[in-house]
């Protein structure tokens, strides 16, 4: 077994209940949804949850640079894009490519946290 464990009964049972609960909120709030269309929202989700997850794994592995982080965030990162079905080494990169074209501050906000500035990108490509 791996140090991030395995579902255990509580789990379970916790995990079922919040899924009863999202289930009556959804066939109030969504009463015309259809398989296909929550289908195809899920794969939108998940194509999402990957990019998010290459940017986990982009920051685990700087902090382990760092010093800062335990071995396996990195790792656990990597397992769970292939886990959404997407490679890893493809979603990775590809995240690589998007955040070299963007517009980087040259200082850290107060939290010390660099948050790339797509309304500049954006704004060019809208002017161009």
């Amino acid at each position: 077994m791996n140090r991030w464990g395995t579902l255990n009964p509580d789990d379970i049972e916790h995990m079922r209940s919040v899924q009863k609960q999202i289930d009556e909120w959804q066939k109030a709030q969504f009463p015309n949804a259809t398989l296909s269309g929550a289908g195809n929202h899920l794969h939108r989700e998940m194509a999402e949850a990957a990019e998010e997850l290459a940017d986990c794994f982009f920051l685990s592995s700087q902090c382990q640079r760092l010093g800062g982080i335990p071995m396996g965030i990195p790792e656990l990162c990597w397992l769970a894009i292939r886990g959404l079905g997407y490679s890893p080494v493809s979603v990775i990169l590809g995240k690589l490519a998007k955040n070299k074209r963007r517009n980087w501050p040259e200082n850290p906000d107060t939290d010390g946290v660099y948050e790339a500035n797509d309304d500049d990108e954006n704004k060019a490509q809208n002017e161009s």
